[in-house]
């Protein structure tokens, strides 16, 4: 059975990285973009990045008469610029859209996709009712396209924690937990002073270290129904443009100590979690890790062993690169299954 084609709505940073990946990797899968920026715009946002650096895949426009095409290599895919998802005239064959505007993150707003043999969303953020959150190594297997039609790919810090807490699970048990992340700024923040609904997002982002909330939590709670009731924590926003650093803490069932933990990165990094989750080398600052796709490296040289169960551990992941490729994986993984 041929493999089912995808569209994508919504060119922002995550958007036009799973454009760039799909456009190396499965160019015969995408079959439409839409974004409501005008085509130059469009594709001068696709060539440079000012994180990421120049695509490696060649990217121009063309103007055929009253439609807009990207080409992505050889190929040539047809940009849209409805705002309004129920209007995207996606091409026929069209089974699976990526939601990666960031407007539509409830279920009845992303359904609206779900149109002319659309028979699936995949959702690139937190949702509160997609039919499942999904964070592949953890509960990718729960996944029926039967039964979920609109998906939730979690956050980059949920796909970055959630491995960190399941090893924890499965070789020492957890009692209670609590998470920090250090946080990028992004979009959300303000570049100057401003009003913003999180009056601490709307101060300066580049001057201070802004604390705040993150969807994280519940799509962790979601894709792990099994956590502590009680794993909460924040969000630290600070002024670099790449890279996130979890700072984990737990109460373990069992005791443990720094070569057991150690031990039991170490084999999830090497053995089944080898692509998921990596190991940091000495010294490692941020920006070591930005264009790192695994979902976290973990720092095992900032280890803390607090009590002989309790623990504090850290993971670094490019909250970018590594985000957007577990969302084309995910979106390869369904498309092939429809």
């Amino acid at each position: 059975m041929p493999m089912k084609r995808i569209a994508l709505n919504g060119l922002g940073r995550i958007g036009r990285l799973a454009v760039r990946s799909l456009g190396v990797s499965q160019p015969e899968l995408l079959c439409a973009v839409n974004d409501p920026a005008p085509l130059e715009q469009v594709v001068h946002l696709l060539r440079v990045d000012s994180v990421h650096g120049p695509s490696t895949l060649a990217i121009s426009g063309l103007r055929d008469g009253d439609q807009d095409y990207l080409l992505l290599g050889e190929r040539r895919v047809p940009l849209f610029h409805a705002t309004d998802p129920s209007q995207i005239p996606f091409p026929t064959g069209t089974s699976l859209v990526v939601e990666a505007s960031g407007r539509f993150t409830r279920r009845d707003d992303a359904g609206r996709h779900l149109k002319d043999g659309v028979s699936h969303v995949i959702i690139s953020s937190p949702s509160p009712d997609a039919d499942l959150t999904v964070i592949a190594p953890v509960n990718g297997a729960e996944l029926d396209p039967v039964r979920h039609r609109v998906i939730s790919n979690a956050s980059c810090t949920a796909h970055a924690t959630a491995p960190m807490l399941k090893i924890l699970q499965d070789a020492f048990g957890i009692e209670h937990a609590g998470m920090s992340t250090v946080h990028v700024v992004t979009n959300d923040q303000r570049l100057l002073d401003l009003p913003h609904k999180d009056r601490r997002r709307g101060r300066t982002a580049f001057e201070s270290i802004i604390p705040t909330t993150s969807s994280a939590f519940g799509a962790l709670h979601k894709a792990m129904p099994g956590l502590p009731p009680g794993f909460d924590g924040v969000a630290l926003r600070v002024p670099v443009l790449s890279v996130n650093l979890v700072d984990l803490v737990a109460t373990l069932r069992r005791d443990a100590d720094g070569a057991s933990l150690h031990a039991a990165f170490t084999a999830a990094a090497t053995g089944p979690w080898r692509g998921i989750v990596a190991l940091a080398e000495p010294h490692t600052v941020s920006c070591d890790i930005t264009g790192r796709t695994e979902s976290v490296v973990m720092d095992l040289d900032l280890t803390r062993i607090l009590g002989k169960r309790f623990v504090k551990i850290f993971g670094w992941h490019d909250n970018e690169v590594g985000y957007a490729a577990r969302l084309c994986e995910l979106v390869v993984d369904l498309a092939g299954r429809l």
